[in-house]
Parts: structure tokens; C-alpha cells; sequence
């Protein structure tokens, strides 16, 4: 069966956790600190079964303090479900969660325009020809918009239509040949032991298979693999999975670890990168910046080194901790202060000879 991890993206408060509970039936927001905030602080997981195959959403956070969770939670999403406020159209974490989606190579999206009931025709014709504005030059310029109500039931199910249309039209993977698991939760659950979830990168991942941890290199083995709850032998690429481990204690796992097949993947404190600056920055990056690289479920300080002219945007990354990522793979880079999100990386040699 065919599956799609889609991210839920767009500006606080614009309705995205209410809109995937009235989609899955699944509250998103489940610790207490959401809840009495009122907003999202760590990303959400719910999925839905379509005839067409099955839906996993990652509810990410909205709030500009939690862009590093908001890409955590995008990492190994095929597509993104953007969700704008009819009220309040589109705002500033409307336009960077998009600008972080593009840079992360995702082409695919879907469009809620939500609280349609509380909007009146003026306002709603507004926002959708400010989202054509928006979106105009992207990957997502012909992305289905729909009007609808997380509340009322409007236009829920013509945003199912359009999310059964993405599940027959999945972009083809692009991640790593080898298994790689970004880590996003550890826990333990009585009488089973450690479990750590993610969404998984590249190859398959199989029972009783012998993994290795980094950036630490320690070794486990899969005591056994869950997947929407269900026991799994395997799990393929793009899906939501949840790994129960044997040889290791949870104090020993942190959220941005990396798990592979034994013997594959390997940490490392220099990468060569390609850099493309958003546009709307206005400072570019100076030689021997520092900046913070989120780096699939990890966020690590690094130094910038121009290795020609700027504009050309070859650099080296030289991280202050090990980090595991893979050829290809996609990172953002933020400013350390003001924190703001400055560009996109995509990684050329994961292991690269540091340059004078």
C-alpha cells in the first residue's frame, strides 16, 4: 500500500493541529504545556487510510521560537499540507516554513485555506489571490487550494479529494540506499524497554537487524518495529516508524541521533556543502560565520568557510559535534542572532578534508 508523510506547516494559530484532528480524529497536541498554551511546541504524528494508500501527518509547530522542531518534523516528509488562516492570511511563518520546505527539496503540497467560517467572501477571496501571489514562481504554484472549516465540515472532504490525489502521484524518494532513521522521540515503555520513533530515510528497515547509533557509534539490535501501531517484519522508505531496541538504555539516545545498519553511516565534523541564500536576506554569510545547521532531527553549531566566491556558494560546514547525514540530504542554516533563517544547504561530501 502506498504512503505519504506529509508535513502540516503555516503560522500559528492558523488552525493546523484542529484541522488534522477533524482529518484523523487524533489530537496532535498532547502535552500538557500545548495545552494550556494553545499551541504546538514539539511535532505531532496522526495518520489516515485512504483507498488510495494511508496519509502519515506531522503536525509541526507554527511558532517562529520552534523553527528547529518545525524541520525536524519535516524531515523525510514527501509533501506539505500548508494551512493559512482566511482570517488573517498569509504571515511571516506562512512565508518562512515555505522558503524551509523549498530549501528542503519538498515539491508537493496541498492548501488549507481554514476558518472559512468566520471569514467573509471579500476576505476569502483576498488571502486565496495573496496564496496565488505567494506561491507564483514555486513548486507549489499549481498546489490544489481548499476553502474549508476544521468546525463545520466545510470543504473537509474536497481537502480529502485532493490528499487522495498526492497519494496517486508520490514524488520518487530521494534519500540515501542505506537505512537511516533521524531520531525525533526516545522513550521507554514497561516490560519492553527502549523505543525511539522517526520517519525512516533511504532502505529498508527489517527485525532482529543489528544498527548502530551515531554519532556515538553505539551498537544495538531491533527488538522488534512498529509502524501506526501495528508490529512490522519491515518498514520501507518515507514511513513513520517506531523501533524497539535491545543493548541500549534511553539515557544513552538524544533527539538528532541517527540510526543505520551496522557497519553504515558514519559521523562527522566537516562537510562540503552547496549554499543558496534566501532571497529576502539582506546579510549575506561572511567567511568563518558561526550558524546553527538543522540537519534532519539534529541542530548543531557549525562554521561557515567560503571556499569560492560567495555567490557561487560552495562552503565548508565544520561542526563543533559529529553529525550523520548523507550526500544529497538537505539542511537549513539560521543565524545565531538575530535567529533568523538565512539558507539552505545541500550536502556535497558528508566527509570532507577540513581546507586551509
Amino acid at each position: 500500500m502506498k504512503s505519504c508523510c506529509l508535513v502540516v506547516i503555516g503560522h500559528v494559530d492558523h488552525g493546523k493541529t484542529t484541522l488534522v484532528h477533524a482529518l484523523t480524529a487524533v489530537r496532535t497536541d498532547r502535552l500538557p504545556e500545548e495545552k494550556a498554551r494553545g499551541l504546538s511546541i514539539i511535532p505531532g504524528y496522526a495518520y489516515r487510510n485512504y483507498e488510495q494508500g494511508t496519509v502519515d501527518f506531522v503536525d509541526a509547530p507554527g511558532h517562529e521560537d520552534f523553527i528547529q522542531a518545525m524541520v525536524a518534523g519535516a524531515s523525510g516528509a514527501q509533501a506539505v499540507l500548508l494551512v493559512v488562516s482566511a482570517t488573517d492570511g498569509i504571515q511571516a511563518q506562512t512565508h518562512e516554513h515555505l522558503a524551509i520546505a523549498q530549501q528542503l527539496g519538498i515539491t508537493r503540497a496541498v492548501i488549507a485555506v481554514t476558518k472559512a467560517e468566520l471569514a467573509c467572501p471579500a476576505d476569502l477571496q483576498s488571502c486565496i489571490a495573496e496564496l496565488a501571489a505567494t506561491l507564483a514562481g514555486t513548486p507549489f504554484s499549481d498546489a490544489p487550494i481548499t476553502i474549508c472549516s476544521a468546525h463545520s465540515g466545510q470543504g473537509i472532504s474536497d481537502l480529502e479529494v485532493s490528499l487522495q490525489n498526492l497519494l496517486t502521484n508520490i514524488p520518487e524518494p530521494a534519500g540515501p540506499r542505506m537505512p537511516m532513521l533521524p531520531i525525533d522521540r526516545v522513550f521507554s515503555v514497561a516490560g519492553r524497554g527502549t523505543i525511539i520513533t522517526g520517519t525512516l530515510l533511504g532502505g529498508d528497515l527489517s527485525a532482529d537487524m543489528e544498527v548502530i547509533l551515531h554519532p556515538k557509534g553505539q551498537r544495538a539490535t531491533l527488538r522488534g518495529l512498529q509502524c501506526r501501531g501495528v508490529a512490522r517484519s519491515g518498514v520501507a522508505f518515507g514511513t513513520r516508524v517506531a523501533v524497539n531496541l535491545r543493548g541500549i538504555a534511553v539515557d544513552d539516545i538524544a533527539r538528532g541521533d541517527v540510526l543505520c545498519a551496522a557497519g553504515q553511516g558514519a559521523a562527522s565534523m566537516c562537510m562540503d556543502v552547496l549554499l543558496t541564500l534566501l532571497p529576502e536576506v539582506l546579510k549575506p554569510i561572511k567567511h568563518m560565520e558561526k550558524v546553527r545547521v538543522l540537519l534532519g532531527t539534529s541542530h548543531e553549531v557549525a562554521t561557515v568557510h567560503l571556499l569560492a566566491r560567495p555567490q557561487a556558494g560552495l562552503a565548508q560546514l565544520r561542526f563543533a559535534r559529529a553529525v550523520c547525514g548523507y550526500e544529497g540530504q538537505r539542511a537549513i542554516l539560521r543565524r545565531l542572532s538575530p535567529q533568523e533563517t538565512i539558507a539552505g544547504a545541500e550536502i556535497l561530501d558528508t566527509h570532507a578534508t577540513a581546507t586551509r
